[in-house]
C-alpha cells in the first residue's frame, strides 16, 4: 500500500509558509552569498593588514564620516579617519612640519588612488626637500563635505593634531550641501536666513545610507548605475546653455559666516600658517561653474580680510597648455597629471613661499584694474 495515498494534505499555514521560502529565501541567499563573495573578492585584492571592508561609519553630527583603520578599491583610511596611507599619532616628530588638508571630494580625490591623491604627493613633494624629510601631510577630505562639514571636523582634530599648517580647500561643494539641506533635510532657508543661523552641515548625505555604508552590492549598484543616471540629469544644470539657477541668499551667507568661524577658529588653536585655495577649473562657461567660481572668489575675499594666505592656483591652471587635461568632466576634481602639478606647486609655496606666476587671465585682470584706475584720475 502506498503510504502516500494516507499521508494528510499540507496545510494552509505550511503552504504559505514553503511559499514564503521559495519566494523570499531564495533570493535572500543569493543576495547573501553575492555580499559574501564580494567581500572575499575585495580581502583578497585590495585587503590591507588591520583594516576593515567600507570607509564610512554613521555620525551623529556629520551624517556618515570615515571609519579609523579601513579600506575599499582605491582608499586606505588611517587610524585617525583620515585618507593617508600611514598611520598618525597626536604629537608630530620632532623638527617636522605637519600640514592638514581640508576639503570636500576635491582633496580627497575620489578618483585617483589614496597615493595617487594630492595630500600624498605633496608630502612626497616635501620630504624630497632638504630639512622636510619627515613632514606629515594629513588627507582631511572627504566626499560631499561643504565648509561646515570640514569646520566640525576640525573642531574634533585640530586641538589634538595641532598643525603647523592648514590648507583649505573649499567653496565646492555649497551648492551641493543646500540642496540636501534644503531637501531631504527638511530645513527652511528663509527661516534660517530670518535666524542668522549659519555652519548648518547637511546630514543626509549620499554615504549616510546604511545600505551604501555596509553593502558591497548596494555601492556597485550605486557606482555602475546610479552614476549613469545622474550624469545624464545633472546635464540640465551643468551644460553650457543650461538655464541659471540661482542660490539663496542664505546658502551664500552660510558659506561666508562659517569660513570666517573656520580662520578664526584655526587662529584660536594656534595654527601657525592657513592657507585657502583658489582652485582652479576646466575653464566651463556653465552658470554652474560661474556659481562655484562665485564662492570660491568670495572665500579669497574673506580669507585676505582676515590675514589668511591665499594659494592662487587657478592662474596656473588657466596658463595651462593642457588645461582640460587637469580636470576629469566635473571639471574641478584634479587628474593625476593635474594632481602631481597641484602638488608641486603647493609644495614650492608651503616650503619656499613661492606663488605660482601670474597667468594670461590674471594679467589683464590687472591691466584693466590699472585702466580703471588711470581713468578715475
Amino acid at each position: 500500500m502506498d503510504e502516500s495515498q494516507n499521508s494528510p494534505p499540507l496545510t494552509l499555514r505550511k503552504k504559505l509558509l514553503f511559499g514564503a521560502i521559495v519566494v523570499v529565501g531564495i533570493p535572500v541567499a543569493l543576495l547573501a552569498a553575492v555580499e559574501l563573495g564580494g567581500r572575499a573578492y575585495f580581502h583578497f585584492k585590495y585587503g590591507r593588514p588591520g583594516k576593515s571592508y567600507g570607509i564610512y561609519v554613521a555620525d551623529p553630527d556629520l551624517g556618515a564620516t570615515h571609519r579609523p583603520s579601513s579600506y575599499n578599491a582605491n582608499s586606505s583610511i588611517n587610524n585617525r579617519g583620515f585618507r593617508n596611507l600611514d598611520d598618525i599619532s597626536d604629537s608630530k616628530a620632532p623638527g617636522s612640519m605637519r600640514v592638514y588638508c581640508s576639503g570636500g571630494s576635491t582633496t580627497f580625490c575620489y578618483n585617483l588612488s589614496t597615493e595617487q591623491a594630492w595630500p600624498t604627493r605633496l608630502q612626497d613633494n616635501l620630504r624630497g626637500r632638504s630639512g622636510h624629510d619627515r613632514d606629515e601631510v594629513i588627507n582631511a577630505g572627504q566626499i560631499c563635505f561643504p565648509v561646515a562639514s570640514e569646520l566640525t571636523l576640525a573642531r574634533r582634530t585640530i586641538p589634538m593634531l595641532k598643525p603647523d599648517v592648514v590648507v583649505i580647500f573649499t567653496a565646492v561643494n555649497e551648492q551641493l550641501a543646500a540642496g540636501i539641506i534644503g531637501g531631504a533635510d527638511g530645513k527652511n532657508f528663509d527661516e534660517l536666513l530670518r535666524a542668522q543661523q549659519w555652519g548648518v552641515v547637511p546630514r543626509h548625505i549620499d554615504q549616510e545610507r546604511f545600505l551604501k555604508r555596509e553593502s558591497i552590492l548596494v555601492r556597485f549598484l550605486d557606482y555602475k548605475f546610479k552614476n549613469w543616471f545622474e550624469s545624464r540629469l545633472t546635464r540640465d544644470y551643468r551644460a553650457e546653455d543650461a538655464k541659471p539657477r540661482p542660490a539663496h541668499p542664505w546658502v551664500m551667507a552660510n558659506f561666508e559666516h562659517t569660513l570666517r568661524d573656520y580662520i578664526e577658529f584655526l587662529r584660536q588653536q594656534g595654527v601657525g600658517r592657513v592657507i585657502l585655495v583658489r582652485w582652479g577649473d576646466s575653464g566651463s562657461d556653465s552658470w554652474f561653474m560661474n556659481e562655484e567660481r562665485a564662492f570660491r572668489d568670495r572665500g579669497v575675499e574673506i580669507a585676505r580680510g582676515l590675514g589668511a594666505e591665499v594659494f592662487d592656483f587657478s592662474v596656473v591652471a588657466e596658463a595651462h597648455p593642457q588645461r582640460r587635461e587637469l580636470y576629469i568632466a566635473s571639471g574641478i576634481h584634479l587628474t593625476q597629471q593635474g594632481a602631481d602639478l597641484f602638488a608641486e606647486k603647493l609644495g614650492g609655496f608651503i616650503a619656499d613661499g613661492v606663488h605660482p606666476p601670474a597667468g594670461a587671465t590674471a594679467a589683464k585682470a590687472e591691466a584693466k584694474t590699472e585702466a580703471t584706475s588711470d581713468r578715475s584720475h
